[in-house]
């Protein structure tokens, strides 16, 4: 999995996963309006090109493929053995789309590999979490969004919240799409 990163001044760490068609600069400007001052680090979905690369392969029949999935989710742990911040305050993970459905697959199976979990737009692809954590994890979802319906959203929000106590909901209004409001209020969350 290739990533690159960005130092900043601040003892803290943001690690992005864009979405689908996106790259490893898509959520740049996101993460430099939450914390300008953090360190960056950006991966880069292996899976696809261009327009449809992403971090594990497209749904079948509106489920995910598990073996990929899994498959993909333990070479990103493998990778992140070797380039994790060390010595650092905090971590944050923040992902959008299949990105943040990616980090979801990430939390199965380690979750408590950060300390902040930021969720974008995330749709409910049927996950098992057996462990949890204190992990706080921000969900944000689009009351109009129809690739990730809110109302599912808000279900992995509840289900979520059984093994990771400290999940906040935030529906905005809009679509699938990052809007500004978004933006605001992961800035105040995330202070």
């Amino acid at each position: 999995m290739d990533y690159f990163s960005i130092d900043g001044p601040l003892n803290e760490w943001i690690v992005l996963f864009h979405g689908t068609g996106g790259n490893e600069f898509s959520l740049l400007q996101i993460a430099g309006d939450i914390e300008p001052n953090a360190n960056i680090l950006s991966l880069i979905g292996n899976v696809g090109s261009r327009e449809s690369r992403r971090f594990f392969s497209p749904l079948e029949n509106g489920k995910l493929i598990r073996t990929d999935f899994n498959e993909r989710v333990e070479e990103f742990l493998t990778t992140w053995h070797h380039i994790k911040p060390t010595n650092t305050e905090k971590i944050t993970f923040l992902g959008y789309s299949n990105g943040a459905n990616f980090i979801l697959g990430i939390l199965e199976k380690a979750p408590e590999i950060a300390d902040c979990i930021v969720l974008m737009h995330p749709a409910n692809l049927g996950y098992t979490f057996e462990g949890g954590s204190n992990v706080q994890i921000y969900i944000t979802a689009g009351s109009m969004d129809t690739l990730a319906i809110p109302g599912d959203t808000m279900k992995l929000s509840k289900q979520l919240e059984q093994h990771f106590p400290n999940t906040t909901f935030k529906l905005v209004d809009s679509g699938h799409e990052v809007r500004d409001i978004e933006i605001d209020y992961l800035r105040k969350v995330l202070k």
